[in-house]
């Protein structure tokens, strides 16, 4: 058996059998093993039946013989057994019938009680009787059980007494030959076999056609999928109505198309962003170099230049900054540390640097970070989120405005909100603040500043990064709020962290 599995696997591996193929001779194989399966089951209950019904038949036939037997003064008496049993007696038997053939007449045999015989048929000589056959039934028990005669043929023996007064007077013995019911169980067999065939032979038909229908929505799906592979992503495949395994598959397949069309869509429009931005410094600094190499100028024209450029270059630097650390965020391959965090003392000494920058616009910064908050963080990731946000927050707030910044926490986690008094954002822009390159409008687009349109969307990755979230509410003409949402340690780790700063 391990054989010809290896030899199945084998030729498998060889040939390059269609799963629709590999479907069908599975399918026939099983049906294969379960008629075998079946017929073994059904040949040995009819076998069984049949030899009931002969052991029927022999317990009749005797009964009927013991019933003809006449009983004269404690003797049998065999007059009635020799007219309906032609040769039964003891001496040889009669003419054209042979000694051993035990399929040709009757099988008949009576001994008295002391085990000597009384009278036989001549086809009874032909079998071996046991002992436990004569033995048993004088005491008290019926006898019966397959015997081999002297030309090796199967007979079914059965063995009973016959009593008088309550005492066993004689053995009657009955036998029939098996090789009748033997020639039909092979007959049977022989059909069976014939119609397993047939059967088998429309199961495989069947099943290779079965699983050419059962195929059939998964080639369409194939041969649409094939047509969306030339770059089409806006094409869905066909969803069958039939909630199966094909639809869910037909939906998954639309999901994940869905999702990559909007992720090559904004693949595209990130690219061009990118390069529209990159293009903007390149061609200011190329501008004014141009203009400054157009005649000679004074050193305090080519200082001007200079700046200007050095302006332009300081922006392209943090562009490109950016753009890498996004870039390194969407493969998975941006490091964050893993070190305890003071959120209050953060937010105070970030908050701290951003004060020379709201004092040159004229605008007032407020700081609300008295209650201490520890978390597990990335500390210089975190301070480029509040750099982004007040940066965010102190360009678009005109002068003689305020900007706040508040920490507070609960049990579980910690919220930072900063909010200032600028222009304001659309309702319609909201649910686009954090993506890539995004404007507003032009009031947020011309406010100044050296911005690359990429700083929330910074955030954002970052609070992401540390299982945190961000969100906005603006109202035009009276600024806008945003809220950094950030789990913070449970009370076990903070002990267990505190006892090993202690220890340390």
């Amino acid at each position: 058996m391990n054989r010809l599995f290896a030899r199945l696997s084998t030729l498998h591996r060889s040939v390059p059998f269609s799963l629709r193929l590999q479907l069908a001779v599975w399918y026939t194989m099983a049906f294969a093993a379960l008629l075998l399966l079946t017929g073994a089951v059904f040949y040995q209950y009819l076998e069984r039946s049949l030899e009931a019904s002969v052991d029927t038949d022999l317990q009749i036939r005797a009964q009927q013989i013991a019933s003809s037997l006449v009983l004269q003064h404690g003797s049998v008496a065999l007059s009635n057994v020799r007219t309906t049993l032609p040769g039964f007696g003891t001496t040889n038997p009669a003419q054209g019938v042979p000694l051993a053939d035990v399929n040709r007449g009757a099988l008949v045999r009576l001994l008295d009680a002391h085990a000597r015989l009384l009278g036989e048929t001549p086809a009874f000589r032909a079998l071996p009787a046991p002992a436990a056959s004569v033995t048993q039934p004088l005491q008290g028990t019926p006898w019966q059980g397959t015997i081999l005669s002297t030309g090796g043929q199967e007979v079914r023996l059965y063995s009973r007494t016959l009593t008088a007064g309550g005492k066993p007077v004689a053995v009657i013995q009955v036998g029939e030959s098996l090789a009748t019911l033997h020639a039909l169980l092979h007959q049977l067999v022989a059909a069976l076999f014939v119609v397993g065939f047939l059967v088998l032979l429309a199961c495989a038909v069947g099943s290779y056609w079965l699983a050419g229908r059962s195929f059939a929505p998964i080639q369409r799906l194939a041969e649409t999928a094939r047509k969306i592979k030339a770059g089409d992503l806006s094409q869905r495949v066909p969803v069958p109505p039939v909630r199966d395994e094909v639809q869910y598959l037909a939906v998954t397949l639309n999901e994940m198309l869905h999702s990559l069309d909007q992720s090559f869509s904004r693949q595209r429009r990130f690219v061009a962003d990118a390069s529209h931005e990159l293009r903007t410094p390149v061609t200011v600094i190329r501008n004014k170099a141009e203009v400054a190499l157009l005649r000679p100028r004074s050193q305090d024209d080519y200082c001007t230049v200079l700046h200007s450029i050095h302006m332009e270059t300081e922006r392209l630097s943090h562009l490109i900054s950016d753009l890498l650390a996004l870039a390194h965020g969407d493969e998975g391959l941006a490091c964050f540390e893993r070190e305890t965090v003071h959120l209050d003392r953060l937010v105070e000494s970030t908050a701290a640097h951003a004060e020379g920058l709201a004092q040159e616009r004229g605008i007032r910064l407020s700081v609300q970070a008295s209650q201490p908050v520890t978390l597990i963080g990335d500390e210089a990731r975190l301070i480029q989120v509040m750099m982004n946000l007040l940066d965010n927050a102190i360009r678009y707030t005109h002068s003689g405005g305020q900007v706040q910044v508040s920490l507070q926490a609960t049990a579980s986690q910690a919220q930072l909100v900063v909010r200032d008094a600028g222009i304001g954002i659309a309702p319609e822009h909201l649910p686009h603040i954090f993506e890539r390159f995004y404007r507003a409008d032009q009031a947020r687009t011309h406010t100044g500043g050296s911005g690359t349109g990429l700083g929330l969307s910074i955030v954002e990755w970052i609070v992401r990064m540390h299982n945190g979230s961000v969100g906005v509410s603006s109202q035009i003409g009276c600024g806008s709020s945003f809220t950094v949402t950030l789990p913070l340690l449970p009370p076990a780790q903070k002990a267990r962290r505190a006892l090993g700063s202690d220890a340390s």
